[in-house]
Parts: C-alpha cells; sequence; structure tokens
C-alpha cells in the first residue's frame, strides 16, 4: 500500500471506567439568568437529566494535551488584537493530524481521521449493547448517587470566592460539579486505514496517561476535574468481523491495567516497532 492510499482494514475498540479522583465541572447551558438558576451548571443529557462526559470534550482535552507533549503548539499573535492565540494543530501530516482529524485550517493532505470517542454516561446507565437501563435496573454510579446524594440529586455545589484585595470582601460564585468517586464509562474507537496506523494507536494511551496528570472540564486549576482510566480493555475487530462475521479478538493486556502500562508495554502486547 502506498503512503497515498488509504483502505479500511478495522479497528480498535478501547473501553474504560473513567473515575472522578475529584469533582468534575464540564460546563452546560448556563442558567445564571433564571431566578435561582446555577450560575456554572454542568452538562446534562436532556432525557434523564443525568450529567455526561460529552466525546468532545474528552478528544479535545487528549489533543491539546497531546500538541503540548510532541511539540505542536505554535503561538500565534493576532494583528489586529495583539492577543496571543494557539490553534490546533493543523499541519495535516503529523501523527496527530491523522489521529485526532483535520481542521478547518489545515494546510497539508487531509486523512481519514483514526479517533473517535463517544459520549460517556454515568456507570450503571446503560447496558452492554448501550442502551438504558430501566430506572430499577440500574447501579453502579446511578445507584450511588440516588444512595449518597438523594432521589434526583446528582451534583454537587462547590462554592468558590474571589478576594478583593483591597477591600478584602469575597465575591461568591457557584461551580456545580459531579462529585467524586463518579464513574463514567468510556468508549474510543480507533480505525486502521494503513499498515502503520497500529503504531500510532499508542499516541491514545500516551494522551490518556497525560489526562491523568492533568485535569478534564473547567476548575482544574482550582481542584476540580482529577480522574483515572480503570477496567481498560482492547478489542480488534477486522474488517471481516464486519463483512464476514468473523470473530473480534480480545487483546491481551498481559496483567498490565493502566494507561501508563499499556503505553510503556506497547510494543510487546501488539507486538510492533514504534517509530516517532
Amino acid at each position: 500500500m502506498s503512503n497515498n492510499e488509504y483502505k479500511f482494514n478495522g479497528k480498535y475498540i478501547i473501553k474504560a471506567d473513567l473515575r472522578c479522583l475529584t469533582g468534575l465541572h464540564i460546563g452546560g447551558t448556563e442558567e445564571g439568568f433564571e431566578i435561582g438558576g446555577m450560575d456554572n451548571p454542568v452538562i446534562r443529557d436532556p432525557i434523564t437529566g443525568y450529567p455526561y462526559i460529552p466525546g468532545s470534550s474528552l478528544k479535545g482535552k487528549m489533543r491539546s494535551l497531546l500538541e503540548w507533549s510532541y511539540d505542536k503548539v505554535k503561538i500565534e499573535t493576532n494583528n489586529k488584537t495583539k492577543k496571543l492565540n494557539a490553534p490546533p494543530c493543523a499541519c495535516g501530516s503529523c501523527d496527530i493530524c491523522a489521529i485526532f482529524g483535520s481542521t478547518v485550517d489545515t494546510k497539508g493532505q487531509k486523512e481519514p481521521t483514526r479517533l473517535t470517542v463517544r459520549d460517556s454516561y454515568p456507570k450503571g446507565l446503560l447496558d452492554t449493547k448501550g442502551r438504558t437501563l430501566p430506572e430499577e435496573q440500574r447501579k453502579g454510579t446511578i445507584a450511588a448517587w440516588q444512595t449518597n446524594l438523594g432521589e434526583n440529586i446528582f451534583t454537587e455545589v462547590k462554592t468558590e470566592n474571589a478576594i478583593d484585595r483591597l477591600t478584602s470582601e469575597a465575591n461568591s460564585r457557584s461551580l456545580e460539579r459531579v462529585p467524586v468517586d463518579s464513574v463514567f464509562e468510556v468508549e474510543i474507537l480507533f480505525d486502521l486505514y494503513k499498515d502503520t496506523d497500529k503504531n500510532k494507536l499508542k499516541s491514545v494511551f500516551e494522551a490518556m496517561e497525560i489526562l491523568e496528570d492533568s485535569a478534564l472540564g473547567g476548575g482544574g486549576s482550582r481542584g476540580s476535574g482529577k480522574v483515572a482510566f480503570e477496567n481498560i480493555t482492547i478489542q480488534e475487530r477486522s474488517v471481516n468481523y464486519y463483512l464476514k462475521g468473523d470473530s473480534e479478538t480480545k487483546i491481551n493486556l498481559n496483567g498490565h491495567k493502566s494507561a501508563r502500562e499499556i503505553s510503556k508495554n506497547f510494543n510487546i502486547i501488539f507486538n510492533v516497532e514504534t517509530v516517532r
């Protein structure tokens, strides 16, 4: 296969539990204009009312962290406003562009996007096929919220204060957060279009590892958004899984359970030589 040829060869399906080690805030529609409304609400599913993590939020954070790590962040100055700006990489030729997708500003050849990140819902809401369970069958985080917070209460409210340096008066603001120890079910798809694409998969686990030492969502510098990936599993589905009904293959992780362990032992687990 030449460098300019693409053929769908299959995909990897990565599943994991994302545990909140501190409160998590991923913003939703502003409600502050309503009497008694929350200043900074979390995003919620409009049907169930449960908080969730948009795939775009998780994918965007992973991309940003990798761009900083791979020295792909280019600081630009707006000629009119003189403000600094750091847009996503748009070279169109690096692994990050191939994995996460091209932007509208991509200068080079646009490639098929390898990475898809699903919306992540609270553990206990969905069955194994992704369908919403009846209320009486919901367990895990859903049940924990009901037990610990009360009926139809899924979040906490953190009050933060900005101190006036002259008067010492506190200017309060509220931040809605998903409480600590909540667990969300993550599903990440990685498509294979070239023989070398398997090597690129390592970057996904590197991004997951870096995220654990960063923060997801808002308020990270003030304590929110510390997360950890747990119970990671990887399934490989070849193109013939879809065309001929072949079985999927469960990747043997050799006891490596964390994103860091999978990243550091990637070549052995996937039997490849990673070149960067």
